[in-house]
């Protein structure tokens, strides 16, 4: 268990760094995703078997989001075609999973109300990332605590990507770039994220504790409201350039989703 939940945080790492792709749609896809809401709020009543669960995550992610950040920096700006595609088929793999999810406990259909509304959200955000300059200096603490804020809604509920909530505010690349060198960064960018540890952790409470209430009351609706966003957040990995090859690389990355998601 301790080693397979490694292996799943490294897995959920990357939906720390990529636009468009999700840490939360990737735990749910693992078939994790609840588990893990569950033992983050109950933490305090059973902190051994808790901390046995969460640890290995948790570490994954880290290790993942450090060691990783400099790979997908090269990717996306050299191997672009290859890494979009294997993310929208892995995305599209995880879609019959959600809808399982919805029949199995609710015993209903998806509510196609539900999965318009927030499938339109996430072509709204599209169409406003479109349009988003990067800045390139230092952000100010406003930039930083609304980064902070979105960056939680986009870990926390899935198919809304973090990556992408950052690019909205112009600062993804200056995450980026300071995470794949955290040892050289300077005492004032450690104190621009001083705002943003703080607005993220508030916000993560928050929603986790609104995500479980909603997945205890609403589960139908909540479920359909996530397969919006995650259907919306292929627009946002899109490469254009279709052929064979985007096709056997979206055919394959979705049959190893959606068996994982089994």
């Amino acid at each position: 268990m301790l080693i397979q939940n490694f292996i799943y945080g490294l897995i959920i790492g990357l939906g720390f760094i990529i636009p468009g792709v999700s840490g939360g749609v990737i735990a749910t896809i693992l078939g994790i995703y609840e588990n893990i809401i569950n033992k983050i709020l109950s933490f305090f009543k059973d902190v051994k078997n808790n901390s046995l669960y969460l640890m290995p995550i948790i570490l994954g992610i880290i290790l993942s989001v450090l060691f990783f950040s400099k790979i997908i920096l090269y990717l996306l700006d050299n191997k672009l075609f290859f890494i979009s595609y294997v993310f929208i088929g892995l995305i599209l793999g995880s879609i019959p999973t959600l809808i399982k999810e919805i029949k199995d406990k609710d015993n209903e259909n998806i509510s196609l109300t539900f999965f318009i509304i927030t499938f339109t959200l996430g072509i709204i955000l599209f169409i406003l990332e479109k349009n988003v300059v990067e800045i390139t200096n230092t952000p100010s603490i406003i930039t930083m605590s609304l980064a902070g804020i979105v960056y939680a809604i986009g870990k926390i509920v899935p198919g809304i990507s973090g990556a992408a909530l950052l690019m909205l505010l112009g600062v993804y690349k200056y995450f980026l770039l300071i995470i794949s060198n955290p040892f050289n960064i300077s005492l004032n960018i450690i104190l621009s994220f001083v705002p943003f540890v703080i607005t993220f952790i508030l916000s993560a409470i928050l929603l986790l504790k609104l995500i479980n209430y909603l997945f205890n009351h609403y589960h139908k609706y909540t479920y359909s409201a996530i397969i919006g966003f995650v259907v919306s957040s292929i627009l946002f990995i899109y490469p254009g350039n279709f052929n064979i090859l985007s096709i056997i690389i979206t055919t394959l990355s979705f049959l190893i989703s959606y068996f994982l998601s089994k």
